[in-house]
C-alpha cells in the first residue's frame, strides 16, 4: 500500500507545475521537476512491487521443489523455524491468502503452504528450514 506521505509527495510534484503564461499553453516543468516527479514515481513502483513480492518464500519453495523433483509428488511436511513461519504468515496476510493452521499429532502448530504443512519449530535456528518429508 502506497503510504500517506508518498501520496502526498507526488500529489505536491505534480501540482508544482508552473501556471500558465497568458493563459494560454499548458504549464511548463523544469528539468528539476520532471526528475523529481519520475524519482517519486520509481519510489512508488519499488514500495508496490516490494508487497507484492515473495521473497519470504523462495527458501521454502526451493525445499519444495527439490523434494518434488526426486519424489514426483509435494512434501508432506517441512519443519521451519520461527523467523521463516512468520513470513510465510505474513505472506499470507499480506496476499490476502486463506490461512489454514492447524497443530499436528505431537501438539507442534502447522501452517500450510500449497500441499506442504509447515511446521513451526520454535526450538530451532529462527532461520531454519528442514529436510522435507512425508507423512511416515
Amino acid at each position: 500500500m502506497i503510504n500517506r506521505r508518498e501520496l502526498l509527495t507526488l500529489g505536491g510534484l505534480l501540482g508544482g507545475l508552473d501556471a500558465p503564461e497568458n493563459g494560454s499553453g499548458a504549464g511548463q516543468l523544469s528539468e528539476r521537476g520532471v526528475k523529481e516527479i519520475t524519482d517519486a514515481l520509481k519510489s512508488i513502483n519499488d514500495t508496490l512491487a516490494a508487497q507484492k513480492s515473495s521473497d519470504a518464500l523462495a527458501p521454502v519453495r526451493k525445499s519444495q521443489n527439490d523434494y518434488l523433483r526426486s519424489n514426483s509428488k509435494y512434501p508432506d511436511f517441512i519443519d521451519v523455524g520461527l523467523t521463516v513461519w512468520t513470513e510465510v504468515y505474513d505472506w499470507h496476510i499480506r496476499m490476502q491468502q486463506p490461512l489454514v493452521a492447524g497443530r499436528d499429532a505431537n501438539g507442534r502448530y502447522t501452517l500450510m503452504l500449497g500441499f506442504t504443512a509447515l511446521v513451526l519449530r520454535p526450538d530451532s535456528v529462527p532461520t531454519f528450514i528442514g529436510i522435507p518429508y512425508d507423512n511416515r
